[in-house]
């Protein structure tokens, strides 16, 4: 795996701990404890779920990653591949 698919698992399992822990907080503790670790950890679940989606966004565009839909037929990848070949191609040429 590379260092962005890690990076991206990584904050995933960060920001699950956070939910989690929250939800520790919330039934495990009473008062002041406990609001105030439940707004912190959801606060830090919050930050890191916004440093994910930027990530995501980042990584996206400079194409450490590519994105891909439910809805593409895995058989047409090959096909689609070609297609995008040939149009880097044309656009080399121009």
């Amino acid at each position: 795996m590379d260092f962005a698919k890690l990076f991206i698992l990584g904050l995933i399992l960060i920001v699950l701990f956070c939910l989690f822990r929250a939800l520790y907080f919330m039934v495990s503790s009473k008062g002041k404890q406990q609001a105030d670790g439940v707004a912190n950890f959801l606060t830090l679940r919050v930050t890191f779920s916004a440093v994910l989606i930027a990530f995501l966004v980042l990584a996206n565009y400079n194409g450490w990653i590519k994105f891909h839909g439910p809805h593409q037929d895995p058989r047409l990848v090959k096909q689609m591949e070609q297609n995008q070949a040939a149009e880097k191609k044309k656009a080399a040429s121009e």
